[in-house]
């Protein structure tokens, strides 16, 4: 299970809405200076916050540690980028034995493919909270 720390923002029903406390990569900075938090505040102004399932029924304010299953992210960029990527490139390359405009067709067809595969694909597993208290970035 991949682990990382977090702060509950509010609660609705069963869903609490967290903000992840990311550690600073080495310390020295506190995060103000390297590359990748440059980019990071770049691309996100304001921290994000994420629903994730409460079973704890953490309150508003608590640091919690919100998990989830390990191989889940990787499952996920696979469907995501690596799945339509490959059908697009399998409709052009279809499309393509007949001509240019065959195989722009065949890549928008391989695309649409995708967009329903990934329609019907069940949802991946949900991040959860597992406990109060904040240790920071772990996996186990």
């Amino acid at each position: 299970m991949i682990e990382n720390s977090a702060r509950v923002t509010r609660v609705e029903g069963e869903l609490a809405w967290v903000r992840a406390e990311s550690p600073s990569s080495c310390g020295a900075c506190g995060g103000k200076g390297c590359g990748s938090s440059i980019f990071v505040r770049l691309l996100h102004p304001g921290e994000p916050e994420y629903a994730v399932m409460n079973p704890i029924s953490a309150e508003p304010g608590d640091a919690v540690v919100v998990g989830i299953e390990e191989g889940s992210l990787l499952r996920a960029a696979i469907s995501a980028y690596l799945v339509p990527l490959l059908l697009l490139l399998s409709g052009a390359l279809l499309g393509g034995v007949w001509g240019e405009p065959q195989a722009i067709a065949g890549g928008a067809a391989g695309l649409v493919a995708a967009a329903i595969w990934l329609r019907r694909r069940q949802a991946p597993p949900s991040p959860v909270i597992l406990r109060r208290g904040a240790t920071g970035c772990v996996s186990n």
